[in-house]
């Protein structure tokens, strides 16, 4: 991430960050004998689904990282405008039964650090793409 904000300053181009949050719905997942396992294998499967819809969309200059369990991290050489964009052809892309996906997205302020970005990232309210069926 420092390589990529110091690129950015020297260049003086715009750096966005898009943070993708998977979520399940309780009432989509069905507890079968195993329960736990049969869960757990339903996050792993949505997880790898996710992750190929979101390495599909991508440029190869941008940067994606899974930060958290259901989280992942996009740096992405753009405006919040091509961000947004992005975040919604992703997760309108995206269907798995039983969760639901968010974003939020914001713009790299010029000599903040990497913390501050992320703290930042973190505290940004997620939104909903909705689906149009």
């Amino acid at each position: 991430m420092r390589r990529e904000l110091g690129t950015a300053e020297r260049n003086k181009s715009e750096l966005s960050l898009i943070r993708f949050l998977i979520s399940k719905n309780v009432a989509g997942i069905q507890i079968t004998e195993s329960g736990v396992e049969s869960e757990n294998s339903q996050y792993e499967v949505a997880i790898l689904s996710f992750a190929e819809i979101l390495k599909a969309s991508i440029r190869s200059e941008d940067l994606c990282a899974r930060l958290g369990q259901l989280e992942f991290t996009l740096i992405l050489k753009g405006s919040s405008e091509i961000a947004t964009s992005l975040a919604e052809r992703v997760l309108r892309s995206w269907m798995f039964e039983g969760f639901g996906s968010h974003y939020s997205v914001l713009t790299v302020n010029r000599g903040e650090s990497s913390l501050e970005i992320l703290n930042r990232l973190d505290n940004q309210e997620l939104r909903l793409v909705t689906k149009g069926y």
